[in-house]
């Protein structure tokens, strides 16, 4: 079945933070040489910054799924969103609007030339085999 558009928008959102905290972790920069004590405090300081950007990481998906905790369900404006054929027209104008490339003008009226010139030279060639083989008939039937 299709995903909606909340869920690829999660899904890209998932994305687009893994991807800054792969960049991040690259960007550091080997910390100097420090003594055991030291060492200890600042790995603690980086596990408790990332632990603090993990939760607020979690907050913001659950704030931005926008789900809620009623037992009432979905309403009826989502039931319909949800609707397989509402969805299909919805995701076909979508692409017919964003994805498509569409031709210029001149693009168009060269391809319809060249359309309706292929279409007269198959058109003629039949009419020669059509004419050739009735020739054909007509000099073995009589």
């Amino acid at each position: 079945m299709g995903t909606t558009d909340r869920e690829r928008l999660n899904v890209a959102n998932k994305m687009a933070d893994k991807k800054k905290n792969a960049s991040q972790a690259k960007m550091v920069a080997p910390a100097p040489i420090a003594k055991s004590g030291e060492k200890e405090k600042e790995s603690s300081k980086t596990v408790k910054a990332v632990a603090r950007e993990r939760d607020e990481r979690r907050e913001r998906e659950s704030k931005s799924s926008g789900r809620s905790e009623s037992k009432q369900g979905p309403s009826t404006r989502q039931r319909f969103r949800n609707n397989r054929l509402v969805r299909f027209v919805r995701e076909s104008y979508h692409e017919l609007r964003y994805k498509v490339t569409w031709p210029t003008f001149e693009e168009a009226r060269n391809m319809t030339f060249v359309v309706i010139g292929l279409s007269l030279a198959v058109g003629l060639l039949l009419w020669i085999a059509d004419v050739g083989l009735f020739q054909l008939f007509q000099l073995i039937t009589k």
